[in-house]
């Protein structure tokens, strides 16, 4: 992009979850475990920089949240700009970029290294939810 923006982790997060659709707060709030007072903010933000334009339409909104029907006020909404679309297309094709220069050994490295990331995280989010199981039967 022609003029550079720093942006949160979380920022960029929230960018990427209202391309898929989670584009209201509680959507984005459900899917990113962000809390409301960090969406609302990251909103302020993004829309100063001119990404997302960002709505609080009229009325009530009925969900299922957590198996229960629910009605509230209509959360504030964000759509993408055309400059938020153009950021996100550009950062997916760095992203993509990144792995275009290595070597087939180096693939194979990284992709070693990801499946070890992996097998570690299972084994820990194992470990945590026993510990959960054992305090929540305590």
């Amino acid at each position: 992009m022609s003029e550079d923006i720093a942006l949160r982790e979380e920022d960029r997060l929230i960018l990427q979850q209202i391309r898929e659709g989670n584009d209201d707060v509680q959507k984005l709030t459900e899917s990113t475990l962000l809390e409301n007072h960090q969406v609302n903010y990251a909103f302020e933000k993004l829309e100063e920089h001119g990404l997302i334009h960002v709505t609080k339409p009229d009325g009530y909104i009925e969900r299922t949240i957590n198996g229960q029907k629910r009605v509230f006020q209509h959360p504030k909404q964000a759509e993408l700009t055309k400059k938020g679309r153009t950021l996100l297309q550009e950062s997916d094709q760095e992203n993509l970029e990144q792995y275009q220069d290595l070597t087939r050994k180096e693939l194979v490295e990284k992709t070693q290294q990801l499946e070890q990331r992996v097998n570690d995280l299972e084994i820990s989010f194992e470990i945590f939810r026993k510990q959960v199981q054992k305090r929540i039967t305590q």
